[in-house]
């Protein structure tokens, strides 16, 4: 990116950082949307009663920090995201992903993509100091359509992958962004593209009071409301889109197509997520697995 690029991308994030507030509550006055962030749900009960399986799960808080400390002890890039992300943003979303996903990238010929990922990520440096593999692929829609060597472009609900050709995938802060009906298509997609054994993971899970997207107007000004449920107008958060499930979108829009095509899932709470900081919104996981064949 040259440096007049750069600065036209600016200005046009100072405007639209300034032009939020306002918008949100002008859209909210109009029935657009409801004004503020929506009710994130914290607690499992609420799937439990409707009859999802959630699981338990305890960060080893000591443990995270050696895990960090030696990874940023042996690479440049780790140590300057921690040093410049919170611990508890996305370091405890990494740990668990690559805990799940550590045994099938173990192989040389074992193959690893992230899905909507970006050239920055820290996490491709994980993978890439502690995995035996190096088929190691960031997808994302901002890279050209196709396979670029380790790039793979166009959308995840349409991957350019052979069928049972991928060990693991992961997506950080990222699936409640697939807009329409993306975020099915890529479940769909991953039982077509992940092999017996192979694991998808999603951190965090984002589930609501209720089903909701939340939206930055300034950045989502053109997304369709007849396509979306509730819509939470949040000034300044800078996304154009975010869908929060409640339990009855998430079993029709995720774990009802996930067991069509074949994977197991497995919805994680993250139960002491809030002792590593009183802010931390990831109180869900989700992993899905493809049965490995007897």
């Amino acid at each position: 990116m040259n440096l007049l690029t750069r600065v036209k991308k600016s200005v046009r994030h100072r405007a639209a950082y300034k032009a939020s507030e306002p918008l949100s509550k002008l859209l909210s006055l109009t029935g657009f949307g409801r004004y503020g962030p929506g009710p994130q749900l914290k607690q499992p009960e609420p799937l439990r009663q409707a009859g999802i399986p959630v699981e338990t799960y305890r960060f080893d808080v000591a443990e995270l920090e050696r895990f960090w400390d030696e990874l940023q002890a042996q690479n440049a890039v780790i140590r300057h995201f921690c040093g410049f992300q919170p611990y508890w943003e996305k370091r405890p979303q990494y740990h668990f992903t690559w805990k799940q996903i550590e045994p099938l990238v173990a192989r040389e010929d074992a193959v690893y993509v992230d899905i909507a990922s970006t050239p920055s990520s820290p996490y491709l440096d994980v993978v890439r100091m502690l995995g035996r593999t190096r088929n190691i692929y960031a997808q994302d829609l901002v890279f050209p359509p196709g396979i670029h060597g380790h790039q793979i472009g166009g959308s995840a609900a349409e991957l350019p992958l052979e069928d049972g050709s991928v060990d693991a995938m992961t997506l950080h802060c990222s699936f409640e962004h697939f807009e329409g009906t993306a975020d099915t298509g890529f479940i769909r997609e991953a039982g077509r593209v992940l092999r017996p054994g192979g694991k998808v993971c999603i951190v965090p899970l984002y589930l609501g009071e209720y089903a909701f997207t939340m939206c930055d107007p300034a950045w989502g000004y053109d997304i369709r409301r007849d396509a979306e449920p509730i819509i939470h107008l949040f000034p300044r958060w800078g996304e154009r889109h975010g869908r929060f499930y409640d339990a009855v979108t998430l079993k029709e829009r995720v774990l009802a197509p996930a067991h069509a095509a074949g994977l197991q899932s497995r919805v994680f709470h993250f139960e002491n997520i809030m002792d590593l900081h009183p802010t931390c919104y990831t109180h869900f996981g989700l992993v899905l697995e493809k049965p490995a064949k007897v």
